[in-house]
């Protein structure tokens, strides 16, 4: 029988999902700070456990465990789902309708404060303003960006405790953003960056420009920060940024789940 695992107790699972070698951090993080939904075989020695955490599906644990098929049940349609292996993936292809959806992680090891420092030396066009995020930049986020950092934030004085974020500004109306859309553990953090997508505020370096500003404080401090693709503009961006060593992988759409 499949049962929700209790949320205060996430944390204990991390053992579970250690075989994920892409998006690590993402769930490490959910897991450390108790969002999404687990599912397991058992509570008490749980072996293999389902998150459901926003678009994605994120399984742990054994491919050949009995209880297997029973956790696929639990995969609604048209979520993302992360296989830690390719057991599981063979195993689901034969119960799941899935769609290969093609993502691309970098490595961080060859940024540098020399390379980001060529993009900061470009002039900001007009009166764009960059700026390092504070308490009160936070509290009047454009809200076109705020669901990409804050949801993981009790308050905007959390987010400037635990997080770290460069932003572009104009008058004050904040365009765009590049930080930490997850408290920083471990001295290590998924970098996402988001501009307003008002055309006319494209194609100007703006997420560079924040992007850049904050990896270089991240460095200083001894951050390492992680970049995950999910298109061929997030791909390019991270390249021009300094990320290296572009490693295509698959994660999997699941638009039917005929078990259930």
């Amino acid at each position: 029988m499949i049962v929700e695992y209790p949320k205060n107790d996430h944390h204990k699972l991390i053992p579970l999902f250690s075989n994920h070698k892409y998006l690590s951090i993402l769930i490490k993080t959910v897991l450390k700070e108790r969002e999404g939904d687990i599912f397991v075989d058992n509570i008490e020695e749980p072996n293999i456990a389902l998150m459901s955490y926003k678009v994605f599906e994120i399984i742990g644990g054994d491919s050949s465990n009995e209880m297997a098929i029973e956790l696929l049940k639990c995969i609604p349609e048209n979520r993302l789902i992360l296989f830690p292996d390719d057991e599981w993936v063979d195993f689901a292809k034969d119960k799941l309708v899935l769609a290969p959806y093609p993502r691309t992680k970098f490595s961080s090891e060859k940024l540098s404060i020399e390379r980001v420092n060529e993009i900061l030396e470009k002039k900001l066009p007009g009166e764009f303003k960059l700026q390092k995020v504070d308490i009160d930049i936070i509290r009047k986020i454009n809200p076109k960006l705020a669901p990409a950092f804050l949801p993981f934030y009790k308050t905007p004085e959390d987010f400037v405790e635990r997080g770290l974020a460069y932003c572009i500004t104009e008058s004050d109306f904040i365009i765009s953003i590049a930080g930490s859309a997850m408290p920083i553990y471990d001295n290590e953090y998924e970098l996402q960056a988001i501009t307003d997508p008002n055309p006319i505020y494209r194609r100007k370096g703006l997420a560079s420009a924040a992007s850049a500003a904050l990896i270089k404080e991240s460095l200083e401090k001894g951050i390492t920060p992680y970049w995950d693709a999910d298109n061929e503009i997030s791909a390019r961006f991270a390249l021009k940024l300094g990320f290296t060593k572009p490693e295509a992988y698959t994660a999997y759409l699941c638009p039917k789940n005929p078990l259930r």
